[in-house]
């Protein structure tokens, strides 16, 4: 992973986690990022349906360039 959270480690790896822009209803997409090197994606509304897994640097490359931050 590029980039490190020293201290939240623990909460940051190994739990599914919202967008802090979800909608209030949690319509939103969830990720689980592991320290295995890789990182799923799924609908927060359907959590049982299809997963998208990535390896942890395509899913950093992917959030850098929706930011614009390239």
């Amino acid at each position: 992973m590029s980039e490190t959270r020293a201290g939240e480690s623990s909460a940051f790896f190994g739990r599914w986690r919202t967008s802090h822009y979800s909608y209030e209803t949690g319509a939103c997409c969830e990720v689980l990022n592991l320290t295995t090197g890789e990182s799923w994606f799924r609908d927060s509304q359907n959590p049982e349906a299809a997963r998208l897994r990535f390896d942890n640097f395509e899913w950093t490359t992917f959030l850098t360039l929706s930011k614009g931050a390239f």
